[in-house]
């Protein structure tokens, strides 16, 4: 398509009568007819090809390797838009995001390819991500479409946090209605939004004399909501003011303004990655990784120590824990369970695993980890706890209610363990045997120190119920534990596979 562009474009075309047809026309005009697509769609289609060629050749050369699809690079064309093609961070960024789609295994949902991009966006021009989110709220405003049959659509365009206040309002007022109401979710979500921006009455439409619905007035649904949690993961150092980066739930990468506006609101909370209350059970020193060709470290990630999410925006920094761990090579560990049931994780660990993953871990789901369960990976033997399947952030990740429910009723099996680069993998093994990657970048990508962190389970297990039986009693058959049985003895084939494969084939050819 860049070949046909240049040819095109430099010539210029004069038909009989007079009528001059540019390059650019002409070449718009050969790629909407040869595609079916229209001459507004030919044109989005040609300039990303010609910005592509032209300012991100390495990031190209994916696409013609098979690497990446043409939504994907829409997707980068988009969050690379607000950098200058003569800048002298181009190329560099262009052989940072082609290194990391090249060595990176695994699934690149839109999120999560945009959270790398603006990752590395941010590390080499911060002032490039303030001036996005300036130049997107500049353009906040309200805009209608006509549909078909008689509908049209409403979009409101705000700051992300408003919008999440917003629909919670919508919600709340929707939800008021009865069981017997014959409305869909969608359905009575339209018209809760009528009746909140128009200020009329909304009715449940069941139509019983006997409803038992008590709908509010909009006003009233709107004061009711009194706690909306957002959830923004960020660092200490970023909100006493130096320059770092921040992640809302739902949204995903914002700057270190946007952090501390948030941080001023008077609703605000900060909640510490670690507990404050509870003392490391132990400091680990690990192996050093090595060294790698690109640094995937952030400069705001070097100064800070820790990372400090925020469930609801934030409001006065909490001191950091005493026992800081100083050396990048260090690892905290904290308690993973709870002391009276040790399938259960301690809350400090459910958050932490959920701030790790930022999303569901199943490949190909956007869905935030906040409103995700939490699963273990190798199932928790509840009559035999010693034999795996233990409660901590190393076996745990974050699973949308239909990947949990899959992953337990289904016969596929998920594995999760750490690569040679120290980064947190995920393969999930189709019943016949075929493996797929999970997350190719979770918020370990964007906040370093999050590896340094491990909640694990204590190595005190109660008892193992003592059952006294006659010697004729048959052996209780037992579904779950079979297939629990199954699926270590799965792993730990698998396990044994990739390490075989590791020494055999060596370190990968890039």
């Amino acid at each position: 398509m860049h070949a046909i562009a240049e040819r095109c474009i430099s010539t210029r075309y004069t038909f009989d009568g007079g009528i001059v047809v540019t390059g650019e026309a002409e070449c718009v005009q050969r790629v909407s007819r040869q595609l079916s697509l229209t001459r507004r769609q030919a044109e989005i289609l040609i300039d990303g090809t010609i910005t592509l060629h032209e300012n991100l050749p390495e990031v190209l050369d994916t696409l013609r390797d098979g690497i990446t699809t043409r939504w994907q690079l829409q997707v980068i064309l988009s969050r690379t838009a607000l950098v200058p093609p003569d800048s002298s961070i181009t190329p560099i960024l262009d052989a940072e995001i082609a290194a990391t789609l090249r060595n990176r295994k695994g699934s690149w949902t839109r999120a999560r390819l945009r959270d790398m991009v603006d990752r590395l966006v941010f590390r080499h021009d911060p002032d490039l991500v303030r001036e996005r989110r300036k130049e997107a709220l500049d353009n906040r405003g309200m805009h209608t479409h006509t549909l078909d049959d008689g509908t049209a659509e409403i979009t409101g365009v705000m700051a992300a946090e408003n919008v999440r206040i917003a629909a919670k309002a919508v919600r709340v007022l929707a939800d008021s209605v009865c069981k017997h109401d014959g409305r869909t979710v969608g359905q009575r979500n339209s018209d809760a939004m009528f009746a909140l921006l128009t200020g009329t009455l909304f009715e449940c439409s069941c139509d019983r004399d006997n409803c038992t619905a008590e709908v509010r007035e909009p006003r009233a649904a709107v004061a009711s909501v009194r706690e909306i949690v957002i959830h923004v993961v960020t660092d200490a150092a970023t909100l006493a003011g130096a320059p770092g980066i921040g992640w809302i739930d739902g949204h995903g990468v914002i700057s270190d303004e946007h952090v501390r506006d948030l941080a001023h609101r008077p609703d605000a909370t900060i909640k510490p990655v670690t507990p404050v209350r509870t003392a490391p059970t132990r400091i680990a020193a690990e192996t050093p990784s090595p060294a790698s060709k690109h640094d995937e470290r952030d400069a705001h990630d070097r100064e800070a120590r820790r990372p400090q999410p925020a469930a609801a925006p934030i409001a006065e920094p909490t001191a950091p824990n005493d026992a800081e761990a100083t050396s990048p090579d260090v690892i905290v560990v904290y308690p993973g369970s709870q002391p009276s049931d040790p399938y259960r994780p301690t809350t400090a660990c459910a958050d932490f695993v959920r701030i790790r993953d930022g999303y569901c871990t199943e490949p190909g789901c956007e869905q935030s980890s906040f409103t995700c369960d939490l699963d273990h990976v190798a199932e928790f033997d509840r009559q035999r706890p010693t034999r795996g399947g233990l409660t901590s952030s190393e076996n745990l990740n974050a699973k949308c209610r239909y990947g949990h429910l899959h992953k337990t009723f289904g016969d596929w099996i998920d594995v999760q363990y750490r690569d040679d680069d120290g980064r947190l993998v995920t393969e999930y093994v189709t019943p016949e045997g075929y493996r797929i990657r999970g997350d190719a970048e979770t918020l370990e990508d964007l906040f370093p120190n999050l590896r340094r962190i491990r909640f694990e389970q204590p190595a005190q297990a109660p008892p193992t119920p003592r059952i006294i039986t006659g010697d004729d009693t048959p052996t209780p058959t037992n579904r779950t534990a079979a297939k629990h049985a199954r699926r270590r003895a799965e792993r730990a084939r698998n396990k044994r596979e990739r390490e075989r494969r590791q020494v055999e084939d060596g370190p990968a050819p890039f």
